[in-house]
């Protein structure tokens, strides 16, 4: 490693830390689900590459230097396979210098041989990623029955390019934690240490040279969108971390070197490990991150951005008026600090960038668990992207926390679980009349106003409050039918009350000035219809918020229909009686 540089430069050759006479070329690219990170290891007996990636252009990129530092000095070349899933070794399959046994070995754990050996689109992701996979022989198995049954005793091999290698057994243990491990000696230059870390898939490994330990994509395993992918074990995950971690504890490794992303000091990596540990004990009985939940995800996806943006606009505009009105009043400091309650440069940067990945995504019939990822990645961004308490106490704070649970939600569904809900009973006609008289008439009242006009912190946030927000239905008129209660149902209050905020914003948004409510009940059922004078949009326009609509409602507790007439737009919701 350069002086004073904690990074790999990649492609370019440098001394591998911790040994007399290896280097390491490596290719580390930007973080996606395309293509892995490469690293390329030239020592004076062997050339070693962990992980070809995903792309042929890598792949040939690889065997053109491995071919240059052949003609140097010929040496035999084993490829390393962190694990099997596609976007680690797929670029090989379509480059013919990788095609050669009596050249090239293939080295994967004994069960991630199966895997490629029957060329399983399951196990390597093939099937999630849209890509087909050929079987391949994998010349060298590691960490094999056999040779586990013969600890400390070291095994004399020759594989098929002719490479001679001594591979020992040696499992570790600390603290309680054992990893099979097997050592790999080429000849006199440094061993290759093999670690069994099972979790992230059951054949992942980690591989350490010298003072880099090699770890694959342990780091990502509890993360949405990869959490719960076949063959995923969030017991196996859990005992691999605190093996790595122990593995650390005892010195020599400097710098851990991921499957995606940049090289990370080993100080560092400590800590990111104990979090995805953490992560991962959240996340008992999560789903199966199969084809079909892709689907779901991708369109609540698309969905939740397109809401999020909306609202998120709508904030930043009420947040506009109270810095101007604060401004008109000689009030610069607090209209300033309006501004900085929501990061608008950033949201509309990630906004965006997703809307032009949507776009591309589907000019390229692209496979859907890409548009759920990239929304993943856009989400965790936007949660940290505006102040949400303070926000709260200056707009309505009912925005803020729709947005906060479009968020939440979303990730919670991509990290498997189903999205959070709490039914309970409710009166569904006291919660009605609540919600409407909150969408009728202001937050603050003239009075509150002027009881607080003696204390200077509390006159200005309710002056805030007052300007920051204004009744939904001020301007609309409103009818809802008579009906005796109470009329218990089971529900979920936050969802509801969501629902029927979507409902009156997309009825008054698209021009009605009449909004007329009536609840019903039959034996087994409380029925809402909810209809306004309004214009129709676009069927696409319609199918699409019908669809948020009706997976908010499910999630609520009930079911939506809708129906779109000429003059007039109607929603119908259904909710079981408690």
């Amino acid at each position: 490693m350069p002086a004073g540089n904690d990074q790999l430069i990649s492609l370019s050759w440098q001394q591998v830390p911790g040994t007399d006479g290896a280097s390491i070329y490596p290719i580390v690219r930007k973080i996606d689900t395309i293509s892995s990170n490469s690293y390329l290891i030239a020592t004076p007996d062997a050339i070693i590459l962990i992980d070809p990636g995903g792309l042929p252009d890598q792949a040939e990129q690889l065997a053109s230097v491995i071919g240059e530092i052949r003609q140097e000095q010929d040496r035999p070349v084993i490829v390393f396979l962190t694990h099997a899933h596609i976007d680690h070794f797929a670029g090989s399959q379509d480059v013919p210098a990788f095609a050669h046994p009596e050249t090239v070995i293939f080295a994967a754990h004994e069960t991630g041989a199966g895997i490629l050996g029957r060329g399983d689109c399951g196990f390597t992701q093939a099937d999630l990623l849209g890509q087909k996979v050929v079987p391949m022989k994998i010349g060298f198995p590691l960490l094999t029955a056999d040779r586990s049954g013969r600890p400390g005793v070291p095994v004399d091999l020759r594989l098929a390019n002719g490479a001679r290698v001594a591979v020992t057994d040696d499992r570790i243990g600390t603290g309680g934690v054992v990893l099979p491990r097997e050592r790999i000696v080429f000849g006199p230059g440094p061993a290759l240490e093999i670690l069994h870390t099972p979790g992230h898939s059951p054949d992942s490994i980690c591989l350490r040279v010298g003072g880099l330990l090699f770890i694959g994509d342990i780091l990502f395993a509890a993360n949405p969108g990869v959490a719960g992918m076949r063959g995923w074990d969030q017991a196996a995950l859990i005992r691999s971390l605190d093996g790595i971690l122990a593995f650390l504890s005892g010195g020599g490794v400097s710098y851990l070197c991921p499957g995606h992303g940049r090289v990370i000091p080993v100080d560092d990596a400590v800590r990111v490990l104990s979090a995805v540990r953490t992560d991962a004990l959240a996340l008992a009985n999560i789903a199966e991150l199969n084809c079909d939940r892709a689907v779901q995800a991708a369109a609540f996806a698309e969905d939740c951005m397109e809401q999020v943006n909306e609202l998120f606009t709508v904030m930043a505009g009420r947040l506009s008026y109270v810095s101007y009105v604060m401004e008109e009043l000689g009030e610069s400091d607090v209209a300033g600090r309006m501004e900085s309650l929501i990061n608008r440069d950033t949201i509309d940067e990630l906004l965006k960038a997703f809307s032009d990945f949507a776009e591309e995504h589907y000019r390229r019939n692209r496979v859907p668990i890409h548009l759920a990822l990239k929304a993943a990645q856009v989400i965790m961004k936007l949660e940290r992207s505006f102040r949400k308490d303070e926000l709260s106490r200056i707009i309505d704070p009912t925005l803020v926390q729709r947005a906060g649970r479009l968020l939440s939600g979303y990730t919670t569904m991509m990290r498997g679980f189903s999205p959070p809900g709490e039914l309970s009973e409710c009166d569904i006609i006291a919660l009605v009349e609540a919600l409407v008289t909150g969408l009728s008439v202001s937050s603050c009242s003239d009075e509150e106003v002027f009881d607080s006009a003696d204390d200077d912190a509390a006159f200005a946030q309710i002056l805030l409050a007052r300007i920051g927000t204004r009744p939904l239905l001020e301007d609309v008129a409103f009818s809802m039918e008579p009906m005796q209660g109470p009329l218990m149902a089971s529900i979920d209050r936050d969802h509801f009350t969501d629902v029927l905020r979507y409902i009156f914003e997309e009825l008054v948004g698209t021009g009605a000035d009449r909004v007329m409510m009536k609840i019903q009940r039959d034996s087994q059922n409380s029925i809402l219809t909810i209809s306004g004078n309004t214009t129709l949009l676009p069927l696409a326009e319609q199918q699409k918020t019908f669809r948020f609509l009706q997976g908010l409602c499910h999630r609520a507790g009930g079911s939506l229909e809708y129906k779109g007439e000429t003059e007039t737009r109607q929603f119908v919701i259904t909710i079981g009686l408690a």
